[in-house]
């Protein structure tokens, strides 16, 4: 007999690390189509772009929501564009792999978004793989009081929104599909993003210089929000989110071949503590 909870979780893992991967290449996109446009600017077209993907796709399937789906729409959409929205800021003042390293702390948040919403808290043991993968992040950063500035506080609140929308998507799951979620999702961003630009008085126009790394950013961040999405339908975000720890590998990897980086021997017992933490995710089941 085929054990269908294991092999969903499975395939929710395996999606996830492909999310992981296509996300650290939208990073390094979006780190270097910053240095041409403001990042509202930036957040407009990747998501605008991404919107007309999915509009094409959604011709003779539209369907209408109650307003209890409106509002988890809502919930994941604004905590979505404001954790990308984070995260980009932070890109500007702190490393490459600063920045995904908290944006990665956000399975660790998860159990207290699920509190707020369910109201019940994650079983004993599925908070072994978030632990070990919190403490392979500590050893990377490495945290002191000197070396931790607003940027990194910044960059944690990416990680909070993140976790929202890791939650929300799933409880979204059931009732819409994964396209539907990911048109408000762009939808959403693109208003909120023309509205900032708007107000900070700036240009849509984009040099011609940075087209090429806004359309790689808009390509990867599709393909792999759709990943994001899917994998989250398929297993729950406690059981699942671990495993977002590896795209902490990812940027590591784009940090030392572009900007030359080497890790430390910390940087590499924290890599270690990481993928420990995705063999217990993987193995770990639903009750």
């Amino acid at each position: 007999m085929i054990d269908v909870t294991g092999d969903m979780i499975r395939k929710g893992i395996l999606m996830t690390v492909s999310y992981a991967f296509l996300m650290s290449i939208s990073t390094v996109s979006a780190k270097q189509a910053q240095t041409i446009i403001p990042v509202p600017v930036l957040l407009f077209w990747q998501s605008f772009i991404c919107f007309l993907f999915l509009l094409s796709q959604m011709r003779g399937n539209w369907k209408k929501f109650s307003p209890s789906v409106w509002k988890v729409l809502f919930y994941r959409s604004s905590s979505g564009y404001l954790a990308l929205l984070c995260y980009y800021i932070a890109l500007n003042h702190i490393p490459i792999v600063d920045a995904s390293l908290l944006r990665t702390c956000a399975p660790l948040c998860v159990p207290f978004v699920v509190f707020v919403f369910y109201k019940k808290f994650i079983p004993v043991e599925r908070w072994l793989p978030l632990l070990l993968g919190f403490i392979g992040v500590a050893f990377i950063i490495r945290p002191t009081s000197g070396n931790i500035s607003v940027w990194h506080i910044v960059a944690f609140a990416s990680a909070v929104g993140l976790a929202i929308s890791m939650v929300t998507t799933r409880m979204l799951s059931n009732q819409i599909s994964a396209r539907e979620v990911l048109l408000t999702y762009f939808g959403f961003s693109a208003l909120l993003s023309l509205a900032l630009v708007i107000f900070l008085g700036q240009s849509l126009t984009l040099p011609r210089e940075s087209w090429l790394w806004v359309v790689l950013v808009a390509l990867s961040l599709y393909i792999g929000m759709y990943l994001y999405t899917l994998a989250y339908t398929y297993a729950p975000a406690s059981i699942v989110s671990p495993v977002s720890y590896i795209g902490v590998v990812f940027n590591g990897i784009w940090g030392w071949l572009i900007w030359h980086h080497m890790p430390d021997s910390y940087a590499w017992l924290g890599t270690l503590f990481i993928f420990i933490s995705i063999i217990f995710s993987a193995r770990v089941k639903s009750r």
